[in-house]
This record gives structure tokens, C-alpha cells and sequence, in this order.
């Protein structure tokens, strides 16, 4: 979970919401999500071809079907899970929104340990990213504490891209996949599956003075993109 000053820095950046409804409660321990296939499919969704994604997540249903499921049963709880990565300065965290208007979203986030919640990529109606370069995402699953390094990885790759490791991504994803979905689904499923995934997300990453930034119009940390003390407090939590 987020401490209350990362909630508040988190809430505080959202608009076109009733302030009274951004409240640090609004934000819960989404930990439970992790044993549940349809939360990586919902997470995964419109990132890969569904068959693809019901070949590793699906069951009677598929994984739409699933997914609404899913969603509804989070609306129910009148709050927003959080999946947090670690419990140290330098973490990273995942949340899952929703709205009355039947909105919802994933928003990626850096942790630099000082209050602030710094967002660096989203999924949603407006999506943004790539917010993590390959080996940034490396340390994080290694450093991390929650569930295994393969749900970790997939907890990441909404949010991750880099050009100049493709390769090794790829097969990594599609070994999470596995590990996290339907283990018997033939690999070439997984690696296609990951390729997409990770395909639209590209970007090169590279040092500009003391920051590390992308290339991709569409990232949070291009030159220009987030402030400059942010772009730098992002490169020093993922060290």
C-alpha cells in the first residue's frame, strides 16, 4: 500500500473528480488480486489479441467475461486497490481506478520515498508510457517483495518498454506468462502474446545529464515530459 503523504500526492494529481471523493481511504491493499487470473487478463487486455490472452488466462468464459466480473466485484468495494512492488524507498506501485461514470484505468507509479507518488505511465482511455526502462524493471523485480518475481514482472510490463533490449524481454514476459497463467499453453502463444505486449510501448532510453530518459512522444520521462526535479527524482529511486 501507499503511506497516507504518497496517497495524498497520488489523489492530489487526478482531475475532474469530487475532491471529496479523493480521500486516502479511497486507496486499498489490492494484494488479494494476485491469485486471481482475471486480474492479469483485465491487466493484460488490449495489449495482446484476446485469443492470445484467453489461451494463457482464459476459462469457460474467456477473459472478457472474466474481466467484467472482476471489475464489478472491485466497484463493489468503493475503493481502489494498490499493488505496491516492495516496502523500501525506490519502489514501485500500481493502482486501479475507477469512476462513477463507469471509467477505469491502471495508473503506473515510482516511489522515491520522500511522500511523493510520481506517475509514469498509465493504461486507460488517454494511455501513456513507457514509464520503466529494461534494466530499471530488473532491479525493481529483484528488490521487490511482493508475490513472485514473475507476477512482479507482470505487475511492470503495462509500463514497460526499451528498444535496445526487445530480445530479452520478450522471452522473460513469456516465461512470466507461463508461470502466472495457464502453464500448459505452448510457448510460441506466450511469446507472441509478450512480443505484443511489449511492441507498442518502445522507446530508447539514454542519459541527459544526471536523468535518464525516452524517446517515445508518448512517455512521461521524455525531455519535457515530467518536470525536471521529477525526471530526476525517478532516476535516483530506480537506480
Amino acid at each position: 500500500m501507499l503511506n497516507r503523504d504518497e496517497a495524498v500526492d497520488y489523489l492530489n494529481s487526478l482531475d475532474g473528480i469530487d475532491p471529496e471523493v479523493l480521500q486516502p481511504e479511497l486507496l486499498s491493499d489490492g494484494s488479494w488480486l494476485l491469485a486471481r487470473r482475471e486480474f492479469w487478463a483485465s491487466l493484460l487486455y488490449d495489449g495482446a489479441d484476446e485469443e492470445l490472452l484467453d489461451a494463457l488466462f482464459g476459462g469457460e468464459q474467456g477473459v472478457s467475461g472474466q474481466m467484467s466480473d472482476l471489475w464489478e466485484e472491485i466497484e463493489r468495494t468503493g475503493t481502489w486497490p494498490v499493488l505496491r512492488l516492495g516496502t523500501r524507498a525506490g519502489d514501485f506501485a500500481l493502482a486501479i481506478w475507477h469512476v462513477a461514470d463507469e471509467t477505469e484505468g491502471h495508473d503506473f507509479m515510482v516511489l522515491p520515498g520522500d511522500g511523493r507518488c510520481i506517475a509514469v505511465a498509465a493504461v486507460a482511455a488517454h494511455s501513456y508510457g513507457p514509464g520503466v526502462s529494461w534494466p530499471e524493471a530488473q532491479r525493481l523485480i529483484e528488490r521487490g517483495s511482493r508475490g513472485s518475481p514473475a507476477q512482479r514482472l507482470l505487475l511492470l510490463v503495462r509500463a514497460l518498454g526499451d528498444g535496445d533490449s526487445m530480445t530479452d524481454m520478450v522471452e522473460q514476459v513469456a516465461d512470466a506468462l507461463l508461470a502466472v497463467g495457464n502453464a500448459a499453453c505452448p510457448r510460441e502463444t506466450a511469446v507472441e502474446a509478450a512480443r505484443q505486449l511489449l511492441e507498442d510501448g518502445g522507446g530508447n532510453w539514454s542519459m541527459h545529464g544526471d536523468v535518464l530518459v525516452c524517446d517515445n512522444e508518448n512517455a512521461a520521462r521524455r525531455l519535457g515530459g515530467l518536470p525536471p526535479e521529477d525526471l530526476l527524482k525517478v532516476t535516483q529511486a530506480l537506480q
